[in-house]
């Protein structure tokens, strides 16, 4: 059996990276426009609450449209707030003025990008490289002779390290594309292209026309794709899944639960469409994965 595995907040637990940037985050902000913490916080409280009122209009964009909205992962819901504190410092709104006074033309998604390159570059430790028993679901399913590839939008080396840091030695697509566990970085799975796609999952309108996760879908034709983000991780292949049913008949797609899973991806797990013909499960707990495969495989 191929399975296709997202890597953060799949196989890892981004809470403490979320932490990390949200606090170096704030400390940029405040630095750059001079702005006391607990108005930054507040300010960033309002624009949480304003991003959560429509959260399809937010999230991880690329060529102008939504990629993955902001309810489905904690690093997008910060971008989200921060894109919209861009907007409302930039209409002039009534408090915002000393964010635009100190920050002149630095924006807080610039900022954003930054407390993220900087999270990235932390030291490596139990924290930031895979949970303990995503490390032991692996080693069953590679002791099944199953084949694993780990797809990340990172870079490759960089997910190599971490694993390499937990004591397992992954080796890049790249290198060797017939190993039996690999890691497909740069996998481009929010990248958009110039012809929309959008379907309707959960009521929310996801755009699937993403080409580099197509082809790795296509080129890989796995028996199970293991995500966290419903739209990153398994939109695309659940509807490739429909349209091509004699390709996929067997494809199994597994959401791995987190406490900020929206209940709109949860109800597309529950509720697949009548026409898919992959099999769709919730995964709550990480470590059921071996049993639930070797049950619905």
């Amino acid at each position: 059996m191929k399975i296709l595995f997202d890597f953060d907040g799949t196989l890892t637990n981004i809470q403490h990276e979320y932490a990390s940037e949200l606090a170096r985050l704030e400390s940029l902000v405040c630095e750059a426009s001079g702005v006391p913490s607990e108005v930054f916080v507040e300010w960033l409280r309002r624009a949480q609450a304003h991003a959560s009122l429509t959260p399809e209009r937010y999230g991880w964009c690329d060529h102008g449209r939504v990629s993955a909205f902001c309810d489905e992962d904690l690093f997008m819901q910060v971008a989200s707030a921060m894109q919209i504190l861009d907007e409302w410092t930039g209409e002039g709104v009534a408090g915002t003025e000393a964010f635009r006074e100190g920050m002149g033309t630095v924006t807080f998604m610039d900022l954003t990008e930054r407390a993220h390159l900087d999270m990235h570059a932390e030291p490596l430790c139990a924290f930031n490289t895979p949970d303990p028993e995503a490390l032991s679901v692996l080693q069953t399913l590679l002791d099944r002779d199953c084949e694993i590839v780990v797809v990340s939008n990172s870079p490759a080396s960089r997910i190599i390290e971490k694993f390499e840091h937990a004591g397992m030695r992954p080796v890049d697509h790249d290198n060797n594309p017939s190993a039996r566990f690999r890691i497909c970085g740069m996998a481009g799975k929010f990248v958009l292209a110039d012809s929309p796609d959008p379907v309707s999952f959960g009521g929310r309108m996801v755009d699937l026309d993403r080409p580099g996760y197509r082809q790795i879908l296509s080129r890989e034709r796995p028996q199970a794709v293991v995500g966290d983000v419903f739209s990153l991780d398994l939109a695309l292949p659940l509807e490739m899944a429909r349209r091509e049913p004699l390709v996929y008949e067997d494809m199994q797609l597994y959401l791995r639960v987190r406490p900020y899973t929206p209940q709109w991806a949860i109800d597309c797990m529950l509720n697949p469409p009548s026409d898919c013909p992959a099999s769709l499960r919730l995964l709550n707990h990480f470590n059921d994965l071996p049993s639930l495969m070797l049950r619905h495989g």
